[in-house]
């Protein structure tokens, strides 16, 4: 398998963010955006084929609907 290496620059919000979620899910940072990248791949297919995406928040569904 080849890997690349990427430089990104967050914000300090954004970079504590990652650092929770890490810690939090026991992976690594680069674990944490992989599987990101993954999710907002899937999201953006299934949106792209017309296909809704619901989230059940309080008893009800909610459209999540991409910026």
């Amino acid at each position: 398998m080849t890997t690349h290496r990427v430089n990104a620059n967050f914000a300090e919000g954004t970079y504590r963010d990652l650092e929770d979620l890490a810690e939090s899910q026991g992976k690594s940072k680069a674990e944490v955006l992989r599987d990101a990248i993954a999710l907002e791949r899937w999201f953006h297919e299934a949106n792209s084929k017309g296909e809704r995406v619901l989230v059940e928040r309080d008893g009800q569904l909610r459209e999540i609907i991409p910026r």
